[in-house]
């Protein structure tokens, strides 16, 4: 009996109740419940498809079609949908809930269940697949943590925010984080990072925008965000926010909060709190709300939001550094962190219905000498490899005479300070790939073939300890 996929969204109670009693039966032989054929909103290719679900021995439940279904229209929820073949719910309450949010356009026929064509249930491998946050929460801080350095915490409170939004299968709202700290300790490093380790640790895939809240200093630059209005200047200049339109899961990136002006702040309003806002101009499909709910909005500030004082800009440190905390203790402490930080926004003249929209305020502390030194060891590392060649290891003593001193330097600008050291011995051996080890002073450093070079018992190999 051919079916459509219409049938199964925003159904009565009773009807996902019926599904699950013959889900669950199919599932105790190792079997899933398909309809076959069944027809697949306007847009997908193919338009027929065997629409199926499946319960796993853990209790989860799964929801598939085969043969892989593209959608190619503009319904940004189905887009999502039909981006994996196959999606797994931990219940079956999460599965229900999911097809109650999608109301294709057009009628809804009434729901009916066909008799089930039994098929061994499918495996989960063709796509990512939710994960529980015990799982997940342990990997992405060793994602993280691989790319910025010396930021323990940090790295751990933005690993349990995003566990905790990439969780929700209905998202109600964007995930909002504030890294705040002083400036060149990792706040945009962690922030570009966010995408790629999602999708390393097996989670949904995210673009990144970024963007420069500098330049955001006059009232009418909102304009840049949503679109000016029909006959202003810039009506015709496709506005940051319409990246949304092209992937649900966007990563948006707005370096130097503080600089912004007021406008803008409001402007998150409505984007932070419900996740939706209408463009100045339609896009192709003549909408004009654009959803935010499933998006990542990262802020970086160097003001000082720790609450203890000091200068307004600026920052002090924080207490030492502390093991990796399971996720029960550290929402305990993200939550006193958070409403410490909104405190300070509101005393430093931040609205605070602005304050409250945020979902985390993450405080990067002063990098310690330690964590200085590995920074500068793996800046060699990726110099290298712009030239063609493995810098397998330095003499500490030359990496101590490379690193920047605290307060001097940021590790965004030590960055051309090494390249001016080092050009000159790199080029000639651009290309080679040859592994060479670093030592000698800042004025007199050399490059030698490891294999030909006599290497001390406390020299620091670069290969070891940034092979990921």
């Amino acid at each position: 009996m051919e079916t459509k996929f219409a049938q199964f969204c925003g159904a009565e109670p009773a009807f996902y109740q019926a599904l699950r009693r013959r889900v669950d039966l199919c599932g105790q032989s190792g079997r899933s419940y398909e309809f076959s054929p069944c027809e697949l909103p306007t847009g997908c290719a193919p338009r027929y498809a065997a629409l199926g679900f499946a319960r796993r021995e853990d209790g989860a439940y799964l929801l598939y079609w085969r043969p892989a279904v593209r959608y190619g229209g503009a319904d940004g929820v189905l887009r999502a949908l039909f981006a994996r073949s196959v999606w797994r719910f931990d219940s079956y309450e999460l599965l229900s809930a999911r097809l109650r949010t999608l109301r294709p356009a057009g009628e809804l026929s009434a729901a009916v269940l066909p008799a089930p064509e039994p098929s061994p249930a499918p495996r989960a491998q063709p796509s990512p697949a939710p994960q529980p946050m015990g799982a997940l929460f342990p990997r992405l801080v060793r994602e993280l943590g691989a790319r910025v350095l010396g930021q323990e915490r940090a790295v751990e409170a933005a690993a349990f925010r995003l566990c905790a939004h990439v969780g929700k299968s209905a998202p109600a709202r964007p995930l909002s984080l504030i890294l705040y700290g002083p400036t060149g300790v990792g706040k945009s490093e962690l922030a570009k990072a966010v995408a790629p380790a999602l999708e390393r640790c097996g989670g949904p895939r995210y673009q990144t925008v970024w963007t420069e809240l500098n330049t955001f200093t006059q009232p009418h630059s909102v304009h840049r965000l949503i679109g000016a209005p029909p006959g202003y200047v810039g009506y015709d200049d496709p506005p940051i926010f319409e990246a949304v339109r092209e992937n649900a899961r966007t990563v948006f990136l707005f370096d130097e909060l503080d600089k912004a002006h007021p406008e803008v702040l409001k402007m998150f309003l409505s984007v932070l709190d419900e996740g939706r806002i209408t463009a100045c101009r339609p896009g192709k499909d003549g909408q004009r709300e654009l959803d935010f709910r499933q998006c990542i909005f990262v802020f970086t500030s160097n003001a000082d939001l720790t609450g203890r004082g000091g200068r307004r800009m600026g920052f002090s440190a924080d207490g030492p550094k502390q093991e990796t905390a399971a996720p029960a203790t550290l929402a305990e402490r993200l939550y006193q962190e958070n409403e410490s930080a909104r405190r300070a926004m509101v005393r430093q003249g931040v609205l605070s219905e602005i304050a409250g929209r945020f979902t985390g305020l993450i405080g990067f502390q002063p990098l310690t000498l330690a964590a200085r030194r590995d920074i500068t060891r793996k800046q060699l590392r990726a110099l290298g490899r712009e030239y063609g060649v493995v810098i397998a290891d330095a003499d500490p003593d030359t990496v101590a005479a490379l690193t920047p001193e605290a307060g001097g330097l940021s590790v965004r600008s030590s960055v051309a300070v090494l390249e001016g050291l080092l050009a000159p011995l790199l080029s000639q051996w651009a290309g080679s790939g040859a592994a060479l080890w670093l030592s000698g002073r800042p004025d007199a450093l050399g490059l030698t073939p490891v294999q030909g070079a006599e290497r001390s018992a406390s020299s620091t190999s670069l290969v070891s300890t940034f092979s990921r």
